[in-house]
């Protein structure tokens, strides 16, 4: 009726090259990789199998034909490996499981001919057997005489087909193949020590530590949730998982997540203790934490009422994110960790919060959220799928269905006649493919309650109502059924989820960690005495004397500045380049200067013509006004020209008129066109005095450049003080709020910019006096500079020359024969031309060569002295932020240097963040340290 293994005989296997079992069994050999179990077959080495656990034909996974005693996993299996099916890609053994087991032993590891009887099947070890229904392996290989073929595999209770664990384990390669698969090494899971956690087991409890601990507030952790409506069964289906009666009486309902953390033990035990996520303040706000043994295990689910009921009371909320953690051990127990979510409602009834129901989805789109977690979908398969709210929610962040596992309770209510629809559903028929499948579980039903039917006794009634009730008993497929299936596949399917993210949580939990300390440091310490206040306040106003001084002009500053935003020296650089530009493209400074439009005198074959500039041909140095043409209407192919634009075309420039023809213009070179001084005639005579004219007015020169300098250069130079008082403000305050010790005093912080900011002010307006001082100097002409008398002298000269050396390049360029009177006549016309001019002309031409002599120079003075007289804001600022500093008492630094409520607050949360991510890493090095490879 069973079957059994020897410890001897597996350590035989394990630990020597070739022996021979100690107890008078078969014998066994071990070589290199190959390696093989002994089927006990005589009943006195019964008494010597290891028994680690006893199930009862009543709770066996195997029903009524279940063997008497469990397999020893000794030293080559997880302590916590499953007396249940798994999938492959759940197997303990990692990727390398043999996709096919059974008993057919090779010749050198079992006597031939040997055969087994299990479950009614049999199987020939001689001819290497068939694969039973159910089957049991630990170690295949392909032949005696290839020993590296030697395979790990462990199977237990898995159908001949296991479809649902190959779709199992393809659903879940998909949905996690973007994270990191490390391979683990089958000798890296084995701990030297006999009370540590062997295989996946050690990671499942790190991923435990690692939520106890609260690093899940952090970091998303895979886990498998409960989900489901209220009603829908879902507190007896974790019941029969976890075989633990949990509260569900109607003055106590689910309000806050239930860890249910089982491991799979010889004895039972269990630990239900708080993990707070929003600790409240008060007093008596821990929970005791409670053990429950053999000898009081019928008081478990009241001590778990007890913890839900003391979150419930201490927070003083309807439902909390505060998790009930149960921590239980022993032969019931699958490996396996499970969330309990409190129930979707959509009222509420008296006494009850109008909030209720939104707190609820509030709690559960929390885990909804999370990628790494498991939806176990439960619904009651008597109500239309389409009503389902868990199942509308999960596909809302599932949509592929990647994560999502519907289960099917109730099974029992159907109504007559819609088991087809239901069959449908549960083979995936009626919806969009879920890609881990449905399951469908039997719980006690309100008459099994009523007469006080134990859980183990509901499950077997359960595995007899799928065995023997159409439509199900016809299904195939097995493993979608009862809960003990239910709790192989969540046990596969976790031990997967925990490999496939180990490493990636790991990098996610560092670079948190250094995330949150990067910006607890940038907080800075809080100073709570006097004494440090002092200390701190002294050294900000060292820092600001010392980083914003005379250096800030020269850009060493590199608080100041990053790699999008320029120096406060580089800014005030182009900002003076501006200054220098706009008033030079003023009429004082630019008086000689020629452009499109300025007015002037052009002499045309010994004429003076006056009119303005309508063309400037730079390359060939030559100007053109619209009265002198060379041709008029010419009758030309451009048809896109508008009437009255100037264009250029082969060295030719064309002036475009109305009717639709063009007139060629005439080119005067550079050195025959000057300024019209018409502007200065007409000043002339409107403030001519009673005294004889024939002297420059130098009354009238005086007005002209202070009008000019008012009018022109006084915005310009107050626009430059107005811009460094900004540069200069800007730069403090940035300067401040890059200093760490303010960073969680906004007091301070906010003092020491407002300061800065008056301060600046009141540079900037004693500044402008001096700016306003200089330019009052300047609106009376006056200068020893030597420039202005020779370029006097140069410009009361400069046209009559270029005029008279025009002529006689002019003569010399269309006489074969030039003769001295031709040239001599020329010239004096020129000369007697120039004599015929008025008093005016001469004396307009006369003041207009001395406002463009004076104007050089006067510009020279403006663009040097007036950004020289605007720096000093940015000079004088440091020494005297300082000694405002310097002035402040003991009481306001007692004010300044205090830290408010939400800054401490802050403090205290990355504080946190950092002490859990440290002690989240911390388990890792501790699970590497016990021999896991990682």
């Amino acid at each position: 009726q069973g079957f059994g293994v020897t410890q001897p005989q597996v350590n035989t296997m394990m630990h020597s090259d070739e022996k021979k079992s100690k107890n008078g069994g078969d014998r066994a050999a071990v070589k290199g990789n190959n390696a093989g179990f002994v089927l006990a077959s005589n009943k006195e080495e019964l008494p010597s199998i290891r028994k680690p656990f006893d199930r009862g034909k009543s709770a066996s996974p195997f029903g009524s034909s279940a063997p008497t005693y469990a397999p020893p996993f000794g030293s080559i299996a997880p302590k916590s490996a499953p007396p249940f099916a798994l999938p492959k890609s759940a197997s303990p053994f990692g990727p390398s499981a043999p996709k096919s087991f059974g008993f057919g032993p090779s010749s050198d590891i079992a006597p031939a001919g040997g055969g087994v009887s299990f479950g009614g099947a049999s199987a020939s070890a001689a001819s290497g057997g068939t694969t039973p229904p159910l089957k049991f392996s630990f170690w295949t290989t392909t032949s005696a005489a290839d020993k590296s073929s030697a395979a790990a595999a462990f199977s237990f209770g898995v159908p001949s087909t296991p479809t649902s664990a190959k779709s199992t384990a393809a659903s879940l390669d998909n949905f996690f193949s973007k994270g990191s698969r490390k391979k683990i090494s089958r000798a890296s899971l084995k701990n030297k020590s006999t009370d540590s956690l062997e295989g996946y087991e050690q990671f499942r409890s790190f991923m435990d530590k690692l939520a106890e601990s609260g690093v899940d507030d952090y970091i998303d952790l895979p886990m498998i949730a409960v989900m489901g409506d209220t009603s829908s069964g879902k507190s007896s289906l974790l019941s029969n998982i976890s075989l633990v009666e949990l509260p569900s009486s109607d003055t106590l309902t689910t309000r806050c997540p239930i860890r249910l953390q089982m491991r799979n033990a010889n004895t039972r035990t269990a630990c239900v203790k708080v993990v707070w996520k929003d600790r409240p303040e008060g007093d008596n706000v821990d929970f005791a934490e409670r053990t429950v043994g053999e000898e009081n295990w019928n008081e478990i689910t009241n001590v778990i009422a007890e913890a839900q009921g003391h979150i419930i009371e201490k927070s003083g909320k309807e439902v909390a994110r505060d998790i009930v953690c149960v921590d239980m051990k022993g032969p019931h127990c699958e490996n396996l960790t499970l969330i309990d979510l409190p129930g979707i409602v959509c009222s509420t009834g008296k006494g009850e919060s109008n909030t209720l129901a939104e707190d609820i989805r509030a709690l559960m789109q929390d885990y909804l959220n999370n990628e790494r977690c498991v939806i176990l979908a439960v619904h009651p398969s008597n109500v239309d799928f389409h009503n389902s709210q868990i199942l509308a929610e999960a596909k809302k962040v599932d949509p592929k269905t990647l994560r999502t596992i519907p289960v099917l309770t109730k099974p029992d209510l159907i109504d007559e006649g819609a088991e087809t629809n239901v069959k449908d559903l549960l083979l995936g028929n009626k919806t969009d493919k879920f890609e881990m499948g449905f399951h469908m579980v039997k719980a006690r039903g309100q008459k099994d309650l009523n007469e006080d039917v134990s859980i183990e006794e509901g499950l077997t009634k359960e595995e007899a109502f799928f065995r023997n009730k159409e439509p199900w008993r016809n299904i195939d497929d097995k493993s979608k059924f009862g809960t003990k299936s239910l709790r192989v596949k969540l046990a596969g399917l976790q031990m997967k989820i925990i490999h496939a993210s180990f490493e990636s949580i790991i990098s996610e939990m560092k670079d948190r960690r250094d995330e949150a300390a990067l910006d607890l440091k940038a907080l800075g310490d809080i100073p709570s005495t006097l004494l440090e206040k002092r200390a701190l306040f002294r050294n900000v106003r060292d820092s600001m004397r010392e980083g914003l001084g005379a250096e800030s002009l020269n850009g060493r500053i590199s608080q100041l500045h990053s790699s999008d935003a320029k120096r406060p020296s580089a800014e005030f650089y182009l900002a003076s380049q501006r200054f220098q530009d706009e008033l030079n493209s003023s009429k004082l400074a630019n008086i000689s200067s020629i452009q499109v439009g300025t007015n002037v005198i052009a002499i045309v074959n010994g004429k003076e013509v006056r009119d303005n500039v309508c063309f400037i041909d730079d390359k060939n140095g030559n100007f053109y006004i619209k009265k002198e043409v060379i041709e008029n209407h010419v009758w030309e192919n451009w048809k896109t020209m508008k009437p009255g634009s100037i264009f250029k075309s082969t060295n030719k420039v064309y002036f475009a008129r109305m009717d639709g023809t063009f007139d060629q213009l005439k080119p005067i070179p550079r050195k025959l066109v000057r300024i019209d001084p018409h502007w200065i005639s007409e000043l002339i005579e409107q403030n001519r005095r009673s005294s004889l004219p024939i002297f420059l007015d130098p009354s009238l020169f005086d007005a002209i450049v202070a009008n000019q300098i008012e009018k022109e250069w006084t915005n310009p130079s107050l626009k430059l003080l107005d811009f460094t008082a900004i540069l200069m403000e800007t730069a403090s305050e940035k300067f401040i709020n890059s200093i760490n010790m303010t960073k969680s005093l906004p007091s301070l912080t906010e003092y020491l910019v407002r300061k800065s900011s008056e301060l600046v002010e009141s540079i900037k307006q004693d500044t402008k006096e001096e700016v306003l001082k200089f330019i009052e100097r300047e609106r009376t002409p006056y200068t020893q500079n030597h420039y202005l008398f020779e370029n006097l002298s140069k410009v009361r000269t400069q046209c009559l020359m270029d005029e008279v050396l025009s002529s006689v390049v002019t003569h010399c360029e269309t006489e074969k024969k030039v003769s001295t009177d031709d040239l001599t006549s020329a010239i004096q016309h020129i000369f007697e031309r120039n004599q015929k001019r008025s008093i005016d002309d001469h004396m307009a031409e006369e003041m207009q060569n001395a406002l463009d002599s004076y104007g050089k120079v006067a510009f020279k003075r403006f663009v040097d002295t007036v950004p020289m007289i605007c720096a000093e804001v940015m000079k004088r600022f440091p020494k005297m932020i300082n000694d405002i500093l310097s002035d402040v008492t003991d009481n306001e630094i007692e004010q300044l240097v205090a830290a408010p409520p939400s800054a401490i607050t802050n403090m205290n949360a990355l504080k946190k963040e950092v002490e859990t991510l440290e002690k989240g890493i911390n388990t890792v090095k501790g699970l590497s340290k016990s021999g896991v490879n990682i």
